[in-house]
């Protein structure tokens, strides 16, 4: 399903792929278009190749990169582009600061409406 505005908008990405279809379900209802990923290295790379993806709903903790090394790696690759980023977690002793990952940090198992609000809310931010 395509986003109101048209296309791919966002990219899940965590290596526990069993959650990943339920991920993508939730924002489809919602009209947005999305991609998943267990594979960091490899969303890396559909991100760099996809310039229509405007959000990176990221796990934190991954065994080759993790959420936070692939937000620098993305940020670094692509000064210009104007991406957002969306971190869950299951590890409740995680004290990210929203500012340092570039948006909300969302503790699993993660909360439909407050997933589609963290959505809409940084789709909606103009950066």
């Amino acid at each position: 399903m395509e986003h109101k505005m048209g296309g791919i908008t966002a990219i899940l990405v965590d290596d526990e792929e069993d959650i990943l279809p339920e991920y993508q379900e939730m924002l489809e209802l919602e009209g947005y278009g999305a991609l998943v990923s267990a594979d960091p290295e490899q969303a890396f790379r559909i991100v760099c190749e996809r310039p229509e993806i405007q959000l990176v709903i990221t796990d934190l903790r991954m065994a080759r990169l993790d959420g936070a090394g692939l937000i620098r790696k993305l940020r670094t690759a692509l000064p210009d582009r104007k991406l957002r980023f969306i971190v869950i977690t299951g590890d409740a002793t995680v004290n990210h600061d929203p500012a340092e990952v570039g948006g909300p940090v969302l503790l699993k198992p993660v909360d439909r409406q407050r997933l589609i609000a963290a959505v809409s809310e940084a789709l909606s931010e103009r950066v």
